[in-house]
């Protein structure tokens, strides 16, 4: 199964999000018509920030990876961490993006340390992570083999979020038609040392 490790936001939240990607259709439509259709908005359902992508794993590494998590999660020195929005990005820039991001603040650096516990874990499972951790939420992909420019989009839109999270998520990504379906194998809570299966 392809998984991996999540913070997912609150319901509120996500509507909120959900709200800012209709502003910005309505935006790229305005400055960049040609490639509107360029690209794929993430469902309000699937928002999320990765902590950790593990990839294809079977059931025998899911049991190891689920108890390493069980310790990280009631070790946790945080009951819950906070966030903020810090505006539009995109990786690797709006010039030409693969990915467009809500670039997220966190004051209390709870979630510095949990990457740093989680990764441990992953490490001693076999798993190191390619990519240095920087907390976002994906919103829009562009589509393979296609180009657009968004250069100037993010003076384009002003929005402004806050939540907190007290939990994390080990979750599974199915692929359809439609594109990814997510689901929740496990949920950790801070200062929990069980874990729930959902």
């Amino acid at each position: 199964m392809r998984t991996f490790i999540s913070i997912n936001p609150d319901d509120e939240t996500k509507n909120k999000i959900s709200e800012l990607q209709s502003d910005l259709k309505k935006i790229i439509l305005r400055i960049n018509r040609s490639g509107y259709d360029y690209l794929r908005w993430e469902k309000p359902a699937n928002l999320h920030m990765t902590l950790f992508f593990i990839g294809e794993i079977n059931e025998d590494k899911l049991t190891g990876i689920q108890t390493g998590l069980k310790e990280v999660s009631g070790d946790f020195p945080f009951k819950e961490i906070g966030f903020r929005s810090d505006g539009l990005n995109a990786f690797p820039g709006l010039r030409f993006p693969r990915v467009l991001v809500i670039s997220l603040l966190n004051p209390d650096k709870g979630v510095y340390l949990l990457s740093d516990k989680i990764n441990s874990v992953m490490k001693k499972a076999g798993f190191e992570q390619d990519k240095k951790f920087i907390p976002h939420i994906t919103i829009a992909r562009v589509k393979r083999d296609r180009k657009i420019n968004l250069s100037g989009l993010s003076e384009e839109i002003d929005f402004e979020f806050e939540f907190k999270s007290e939990d994390f998520y080990l979750m599974k990504s199915d692929l359809s038609r439609s594109g990814p379906e997510y689901s929740v194998i496990s949920k950790f809570i801070f200062q929990n040392d069980g874990f729930y299966l959902i």
